[in-house]
């Protein structure tokens, strides 16, 4: 003859998992929040069409900002516009991509840079943003 239990699962047990469900996203969340922060924190600036193009998306997820430089008439080196203007308007696209980032969805985030001379950036004028941020943060 066959023996069973059924174990009754509790209210507070399945309120206790969501509240650590989410203590766990909120510190993933705040690690990409620091890797934002920083990723922005050592890109050049002139008319903010490099550090504007930077998205932060799920892994395998294609797209991407990609502001060009060619047609802005504003820059920080002609006085037209401040580092700060830019950073600002960086620093609220990547936030707004991290707010909609679902640990549930993809457990890898993708940060990018499509503007059209990124490559120059980060290889032909040395910045290596993408370096640091790997060797700050790993990945």
């Amino acid at each position: 003859m066959a023996k069973q239990t059924t174990i009754k699962i509790n209210k507070s047990f399945d309120d206790k998992m969501r509240l650590l469900e989410q203590r766990v996203e909120d510190q993933v969340k705040d690690e990409l929040f620091s890797i934002a922060d920083y990723a922005i924190a050592i890109s050049p600036v002139d008319t903010g069409a490099y550090v504007e193009s930077f998205s932060m998306l799920p892994a395998g997820q294609g797209g991407g900002r990609s502001k060009s430089s060619d047609a802005r008439r504003t820059s920080v080196k002609n006085g037209t516009a401040s580092r700060q203007q830019f950073t600002d308007i960086a620093r609220s696209n990547l936030y707004s991509d991290i707010e909609k980032f679902s640990l549930e969805a993809s457990d890898k985030v993708t940060l990018r840079n499509r503007a059209p001379h990124a490559r120059d950036v980060e290889d032909k004028h040395g910045w290596s943003v993408f370096t640091k941020v790997r060797n700050k943060f790993g990945g």
